[in-house]
């Protein structure tokens, strides 16, 4: 009778446990590398992707600015709908990746 009460039990602490610490790790959904090799000055523009819900949309997204220049890699977490995305400051500028960023496929639901 105590094995009928203590699993379920046990079983929701563990569930509770881990709602409760989801967020103290990052968990990328997608990481892409662009370059075959890693320029020597990279830069990293961490932002807040609205529409970046699921690994398709992150994979889409890695499609859509994988072939422009200076893009080095790509990280993506649609829990917390962001992406990472290290650049080549010698082939493409901080505003520039912004704008990409910012173009309507990122914000389209």
């Amino acid at each position: 009778m105590n094995k009928v009460i203590i699993i379920p039990v046990a079983v929701l602490l563990l569930i509770l446990v881990a709602f409760a610490t989801t967020d103290a790790y990052r968990v990328p959904t997608l990481e892409v590398t662009f370059v075959d090799e890693r320029p020597p000055a990279v830069e990293t523009i961490e932002y807040k992707v609205p529409g970046l819900t699921c690994r398709g949309q992150s994979m889409g997204f890695a499609d859509m600015i994988g072939s422009i220049p200076g893009i080095v890699s790509l990280t993506t977490y649609t829990r917390r709908t962001m992406a990472i995305v290290e650049y080549d400051p010698q082939l493409i500028t901080r505003d520039e990746v912004r704008a990409l960023l910012e173009s309507p496929f990122v914000h389209e639901e």
